[in-house]
């Protein structure tokens, strides 16, 4: 955190994930002064963090001051933004910096030439969770990367949750599909739980799935022992727990299905990639 206390920010795009990191940035005892955002269409949340910490936004390139030198720059634009963002006067504010991206399907060789910073950028794939700071991320770096550069990254994405590193790009792509999409299936199984719930009349569903997650995460979490030992725990021989598992667990249960939705999922991020 040292580091951190001790540099400029710039976040470009601030969508949900660049909130997130304005946040994370705010909570960690960073001086608003050193926050500059880039953000065309500003948000009522944006708008309200403004009135309420005094960070700097400006909407074009050309509204930055010229001598501002980032140490440490977060594109966070969406993929079809990011070679219209990166012009001119924004490359030759940000040649000097670390610039880490989290655009889906964007690949280092590709950001390396639109950003024209080739010692100094890097690639990483976050997930929603970043909002609460309960994050799961991942990084690539390739070997121009410096030790302080790499450090620098780590401790930034760490605001915002656990980190992990890969030594092969493409790695990204299976993070996307599982984890990048992953509150997304945490979330259809709550729909399709509740919908049932609701059709057998128990009012209270949706609160009940809740606390059931909920739950069964904090005795994960308190216990340290693997999802397989909880739910065998859980599976009594001969009942209602074993009934069902039998169904979800058959050669074309609920394994095949996530291995082919996620296979999909993997597929659309390298498509993605090559856009």
């Amino acid at each position: 955190m040292k580091l951190l206390k001790k540099s400029k920010f710039l976040i470009i795009g601030a969508g949900n994930m660049g909130i997130s990191f304005i946040k994370a940035l705010i909570q960690n005892g960073i001086s608003s002064k050193n926050i500059f955002i880039l953000e065309k269409k500003v948000s009522k949340e944006l708008n309200k963090i403004k009135r309420n910490k005094k960070i700097i936004i400006k909407k074009s390139s050309s509204d930055l001051a010229e001598n501002l030198r980032p140490d440490i720059v977060l594109l966070a634009v969406k993929p079809d933004q990011l070679n219209a963002a990166l012009d001119e006067v924004l490359v030759s504010i940000i040649h000097n910096s670390l610039v880490i991206s989290i655009i889906a399907g964007k690949k280092t060789s590709e950001l390396k030439k639109l950003t024209k910073n080739p010692m100094s950028t890097v690639r990483a794939m976050t997930n929603t969770p970043v909002s609460l700071g309960m994050g799961t991320s991942i990084i690539y770096f390739d070997n121009k990367i410096s030790r302080i550069n790499r450090k620098l990254s780590k401790e930034f994405l760490g605001l915002v949750g656990q980190v992990n590193e890969v030594k092969n790009e493409s790695l990204i792509d299976t993070f996307t599909a599982i984890f990048g999409s992953g509150p997304a299936y945490i979330f259809l199984l709550m729909e399709v739980l509740t919908k049932i719930a609701l059709k057998s009349g128990l009012k209270n569903a949706h609160s009940m799935v809740i606390q059931t997650f909920l739950g069964s995460l904090l005795l994960l979490l308190s216990d340290k022992i693997s999802p397989e030992v909880l739910r065998q725990r859980v599976t009594s021989k001969g009942g209602t727990t074993e009934a069902a598992l039998k169904i979800l667990s058959n050669p074309n249960g609920l394994q095949k299905l996530f291995d082919k939705a996620i296979a999909k999922a993997q597929k659309r991020s390298k498509q993605l990639s090559k856009n």
